[in-house]
């Protein structure tokens, strides 16, 4: 049996974006705060936003830090320095900061400085180094906290570091009850990088189930069933999203090639002619290929008939003659002479390897 392949663009990878904290805006205002008054309004301040935290669910307890006067000048001069994009400038003395000072919130905020600078320096192996150690100062309130932990994960999963990305991602997952959804894509691709297609399909396939529009999530979970070997599982999704109306082109394509490389001829037709008729399968060179493997099957499991159809489908779409030449064989070994030269001249007419046999067959002699 002849198999038909897959696109190479089944799998769609998530394009994963590094959520780095802003070097602006309320982040950095918490840097010095001496005054009694201005204290007390941060204090307020903080509590409210609490109640608005991106992360409500956390099981951290958010800490209430603040750099000492000395800390707060030094990490201003470091906020100045990576506004102005002085980026090497920023990463030195953040570290050198982190490095030295026992105030958690300073060595946090530091090292997150430095980790945000070597990031938007392209410096990701440094940039995981200083987000690590962000975290471990567990100096930050919830919200740089676990955006910081987020980066983390994303920066391990750029430098391959999957398992370890992995890790961090299910850390975060788990102490801030976000919802799985959001962390999805990203996790699934850590998984596939891990050799682990089937777990990597059941995260993109819990996705898709609650959002059928998301067709990329469908195709991922698909693409990934198949490269586990799971081949019944991705042709069930499929069948599933057709059933919602929400099989798009590539969703049939693959739903057919499954079935073509499982031998499954009449339901491959099935699927062909539908999306002709619904307008998503359209005559193409490709599509010609499929009606070939097809034929070839049929002809291989003696469905004749059906291979003398596939290949009279695939001939007028397809980029070369090839078809034409295969129908003229199976034309000539039926003994239907008149219709083998017919085809053979059609072949020759759009190019073929073998130009001698296709010249051979349409100038053959009726016996």
């Amino acid at each position: 049996m002849k198999t038909f392949p897959h696109s190479r663009a089944s799998l769609h990878a998530a394009l994963v974006t590094a959520m780095l904290i802003a070097a602006t805006g309320s982040a950095f205002a918490q840097v010095g705060r001496y005054d009694p008054a201005e204290r007390e309004a941060h204090k307020q301040h903080t509590q409210d936003a609490e109640t608005a935290s991106k992360f409500p669910n956390a099981k951290r307890e958010s800490p209430h830090l603040e750099a000492t006067k000395k800390g707060g000048k030094a990490l201003n001069e470091i906020v100045e320095a990576y506004q102005a994009k002085n980026y090497a400038d920023a990463i030195a003395k953040a570290e050198a900061l982190g490095a030295a000072t026992d105030n958690a919130y300073e060595k946090s905020f530091a090292y997150q400085l430095a980790a945000t600078a070597a990031a938007d320096s392209k410096d990701n192996a440094r940039a995981a180094a200083d987000f690590q150690k962000a975290v471990e100062a567990n100096g930050l309130d919830n919200d740089q906290h676990y955006q910081v932990m987020y980066n983390l994960a994303v920066v391990q999963y750029q430098l391959g570091q999957s398992a370890e990305a992995l890790k961090t991602l299910d850390r975060y997952a788990a102490e801030t009850g976000t919802d799985p959804a959001e962390t999805a894509p990203l996790r699934a691709s850590m998984l596939a990088n891990l050799d682990q297609p089937a777990q990597a399909a059941v995260v993109f396939e819990q996705t898709w189930k609650k959002n059928p529009a998301d067709s990329k999530a469908l195709l991922n979970a698909v693409a990934l069933y198949r490269q586990a070997k799971q081949e019944d599982k991705a042709n069930a999704l499929l069948l599933d999203a057709k059933s919602k109306g929400v099989l798009g082109a590539e969703g049939y394509r693959d739903l057919y090639v499954g079935y073509i490389n499982d031998n499954k001829t009449t339901d491959a037709i099935a699927v062909i002619d539908e999306g002709i008729a619904q307008g998503m399968v359209k005559p193409s060179p490709d599509l010609a290929k499929a009606y070939s493997v097809i034929a070839q099957n049929a002809y291989a499991a003696g469905d004749t008939a059906t291979a003398i159809a596939m290949y009279k489908r695939a001939a007028p779409i397809a980029e070369d003659g090839e078809p034409s030449l295969n129908l003229a064989r199976v034309l000539f070994n039926e003994r239907r002479l008149p219709e083998s030269r017919q085809a053979a001249q059609q072949a020759l007419a759009k190019g073929v390897k073998n130009t001698a046999e296709a010249q051979k067959l349409a100038s053959s002699k009726d016996k």
